[in-house]
């Protein structure tokens, strides 16, 4: 298998909780409400389920099953791509969230691509792939300072 290829969001600073984050995150039914890079998301916490999404890289929605791969409540969770042997693209999206103290955190979200055929990829869609994540980081974060605000 090849190198492994980081493609990565910027790193937000969110005045919000860890775990009121974490729970704008792992409510899949509302991100429609904020979340413009995947306004669709169908998923249950459960290790190997799928991950059903309609995501947005700069040319419309396109429909994307993964299968949820980590939960580690409130600290991060991933979802990735099939994955079978001799796939030329394996990819696993992470989002990381850190607290800073009792009202703040950061999140930041990557995907690690491998494969013969990642390179090629991500030099194709890379970019794309980072705006969409930073897209999301800013949704989440207006979300979460909204929800915190009213608390």
């Amino acid at each position: 298998m090849s190198e492994q290829i980081v493609v990565s969001s910027d790193t937000f600073t969110i005045e919000a909780p860890a775990a009121l984050v974490w729970q704008v995150i792992v409510d899949f039914s509302k991100y429609g409400e904020w979340n413009a890079f995947c306004p669709s998301m169908e998923a249950e916490l459960v290790l190997g389920a799928p991950v059903v999404m309609k995501v947005d890289l700069g040319h419309g929605l396109s429909d994307q099953i993964e299968y949820m791969s980590c939960i580690e409540a409130p600290h991060r969770i991933a979802w990735r791509m099939e994955n079978n042997p001799g796939d030329p693209i394996h990819a696993e999206r992470w989002q990381v969230i850190e607290a800073l103290d009792d009202e703040r955190c950061t999140y930041v979200s990557y995907d690690e691509f491998s494969g013969e055929a990642a390179a090629g990829m991500v030099e194709m869609m890379g970019e794309a792939v980072r705006n969409g994540f930073n897209v999301c980081g800013e949704g989440l974060k207006r979300r979460a300072e909204t929800l915190f605000k009213q608390l």
